[in-house]
């Protein structure tokens, strides 16, 4: 074992205590911690006016930070252009400008969504010292010396705390090098901005120091569903036409995309409970019924069956209504005349025939999935729990499931990965989802590569940060039989 591994779980000597790697991080900690008291960014823009080509002009103020001045520059008006741009800076109004200053001047601001993304840039620094102000505390003072996981969680988040830094200094003139020439002077970040850099880099040197001994990777692919976010995040800021107007055309279809897998996925694990039980089921009806749903259901493509719903399925309530009418027309029952009638006017909304679709087709997969998991239980499990007087559905509810349910979980996980990107598929039912968003934007404005490159980027962090929540559920249900 290196030098390290000792280290870990044992209380560390004194030498061991003043190990470089231990110094720099305090060191970078302090550093940290100084630089956001001094003045950081000790002036900003408070005002812009841009002036176009047909002699029109756009005046913004700037309360507490500059925003969209950027878009406002790369958008003319129609047959115009850009031709000049002026700015006015002020002194910042708290604390000189330091980074605790500016936090608290942002955060007491009227619209936190303007200024959430600078707050969030401001806070990964002051982050990254929680867990390494930890790793420092067990080091020189716990009998159990370093511990593993401290540090992987100070590693993760410190490695983004130098770009934090940068890209909070880039929101101070809205990731536009036009208006930092305009006043370069007052624009430039002020001696607390490059104390906290030379901290945030020292966390991440003497950090990645301390994890390379420890027996794992120091990046994850979590790391990569933060790079994916990161790099959407950067088109939509530094080019704001267009990848600003389409994050703001399609970012309600993220969140229809959203309640259509969730809201699919609860329908899908009621209904594969019960498709799995009545495929092991000793009943010959209920057997055969399980059976036939997950066969018929398994062979037609989700497009088909999407398809169905939406456009067959109303004929189907149609014919039933009509049906159900000439019943009444025959025993004269009252119920049954507006029983006919509601079946006929019957319409599913495209949200329901969405979620409808989806729980259909991927609960007949997810079925098997549940029959492989309760048949993996070997079968003495439930002899014995009938021995001692249970039920069949006891000895399944208590015994049976508990077991199954560590066996089903990364593959139904796996499967809630597929869902989500089989939901685009949706948007042929007029569902407004991301895909349909996406789809809208680029007829009317034609720009198709701009479109679908932000598209699957959200798609990308979507699956990515789901398929890392399906292996942390994996590696906890680890089944040992």
């Amino acid at each position: 074992m290196g030098y390290q591994a000792g280290m870990i779980g044992t209380q560390l000597s004194n030498a061991q205590k003043r190990d470089w790697r231990l110094v720099v991080l305090a060191v970078g900690v302090a550093l940290v911690l100084l630089g956001y008291l001094l003045p950081m960014y000790p002036n900003y823009i408070t005002g812009a006016q841009t002036t176009y080509s047909d002699n029109s002009t756009v005046s913004l103020s700037f309360p507490t930070l500059i925003n969209r001045q950027l878009y406002t520059q790369t958008t003319p008006p129609k047959d115009a252009e850009t031709t000049a741009v002026s700015i006015q800076v002020g002194p910042a109004r708290y604390l000189w400008g330091s980074g605790f200053g500016w936090l608290f001047q942002a955060l007491n601001t009227n619209n936190l969504e303007q200024v959430a993304s600078f707050v969030t840039c401001l806070l990964i620094p002051l982050l990254a010292l929680i867990p390494a102000a930890w790793v420092l505390g067990r080091a020189w003072a716990s009998p159990n010396g370093l511990c593993a996981r401290s540090i992987s969680a100070a590693f993760s988040v410190a490695f983004f705390a130098p770009a934090a830094m940068l890209c909070s200094w880039l929101h101070q003139i809205d990731f536009s090098g036009l208006l930092l020439a305009l006043n370069r002077p007052y624009l430039l970040p002020s001696l607390g901005f490059w104390v906290a850099l030379a901290g945030s880099i020292l966390l991440v040197v003497a950090l990645y120091g301390l994890h390379r001994e420890l027996e794992c990777q120091a990046f994850t692919w979590w790391a990569l569903v933060a790079a994916v976010a990161i790099v959407a995040w950067l088109l939509v800021k530094t080019k704001p036409q267009p990848y600003l107007e389409i994050w703001q055309y399609i970012e309600d279809g993220i969140w229809v995309t959203l309640r259509i897998v969730v809201i699919s996925f609860i329908f899908i694990l009621i209904v594969s409970l019960l498709g799995g039980l009545g495929r092991v089921s000793k009943s010959p009806v209920i057997y055969g019924i399980a059976s036939l749903y997950v066969e018929l259901l398994r062979g037609i493509p989700l497009m088909v069956q999407l398809l169905f719903i939406w456009f067959a399925l109303p004929q189907l309530f149609d014919a039933l209504g009509g049906l159900v009418l000439r019943l009444y027309g025959l025993v004269d029952w009252e119920f049954l005349s507006s029983a006919g009638v509601k079946l006929q006017e019957l319409r599913l909304s495209p949200f329901t025939a969405a979620v409808t679709g989806l729980t259909i087709c991927y609960g007949a997969y997810v079925s098997e999935i549940f029959r492989a998991g309760i048949s993996s239980i070997h079968r003495g499990q439930m002899e014995a729990a009938r021995s001692l007087g249970m039920t069949y559905m006891q000895a399944m509810r208590y015994i049976i499931l508990p077991q199954a349910v560590r066996v089903i979980l990364p593959p139904v996980g796996n499967e809630f990965v597929m869902l989500l990107k089989d939901s685009s598929l949706v948007s042929v039912l007029a569902v407004s989802d991301l895909t349909r968003r996406g789809r809208e934007y680029m007829a009317r404005t034609f720009l198709s590569f701009e479109t679908w490159i932000l598209v699957a980027l959200c798609y990308l962090v979507l699956t990515l940060f789901a398929s890392r929540v399906v292996e942390y559920i994996e590696a906890r249900t680890t089944f040992e039989s």
